[in-house]
């Protein structure tokens, strides 16, 4: 590996942010009339759903019909009008500490398992140098339904930032990442700096155990 600067990785959803932003994007879509009413409910039902193992993780099993047929111009529409409305959502001791690793000169990087199109807008805010996440799949100019591969839970998001670090021909152990949710394990446990923030209750037991730091961002 080389000696380049490590690049430090964070996670979207009550980490940078204080809140959701696929359900904001949803919404948009709700108030628009190009989701029907009942896709508030997607991302609560599809987390339940996935934590109690009745979705598999296989790419044909990810197809979702409220965003089948959408163009591409309409989802990154939306996707600009529900960062709106999460502009103030953003910690600002993530803004701060975005722009503290910039100066180090170092490069930060959002890994997450949103949909790339919803979080790019909220990335672009933040400075954010590059987005790792999960992608969905289009024929021309318009979406499936379904991602071009499995979304970036669990094991697969440190697949896919190990691979981006070998492409970059950076060491793990240079890297950092910051998370709340315990899902992200796995790619704590790979980087030479795991950070807690807003941990959820598991998180929060590991990390103390293993002495990782933990911080609390706010409103």
């Amino acid at each position: 590996m080389s000696d380049a600067p490590g690049i430090d990785f964070f996670d979207l959803d009550h980490t940078l942010l204080a809140g959701s932003s696929a359900v904001r994007f949803l919404l948009a879509g709700i108030r628009r009339g190009v989701f029907p009413a009942v896709a508030a409910l997607f991302v609560p039902v599809f987390y339940v759903r996935y934590h109690l193992g009745l979705i598999r993780p296989d790419a044909h099993t990810w197809s979702f019909s409220v965003l089948k047929g959408k163009s591409r111009g309409v989802l990154e529409e939306l996707a600009r009008e529900g960062f709106r409305s999460l502009r103030g959502r953003i910690y600002p001791e993530a803004r701060a500490l975005i722009a503290a690793r910039h100066a180090e000169g170092r490069k930060v990087v959002l890994a997450t398992s949103s949909i790339h199109t919803a979080v790019s807008p909220l990335a672009e805010e933040l400075g954010i140098d590059e987005i790792i996440a999960s992608t969905l799949e289009f024929e021309g100019d318009r979406c499936t339904g379904r991602f071009r591969e499995p979304p970036l839970l669990d094991k697969r998001k440190k697949l896919r930032v190990l691979e981006y670090l070998r492409q970059r021909n950076v060491s793990p152990a240079a890297c950092s990442f910051y998370t709340d949710s315990i899902s992200d394990l796995p790619l704590l446990e790979a980087v030479g700096k795991p950070v807690a923030v807003n941990p959820d209750p598991r998180l929060r037991r590991v990390a103390k155990a293993r002495g990782w730091p933990v911080l609390r961002f706010g409103l």
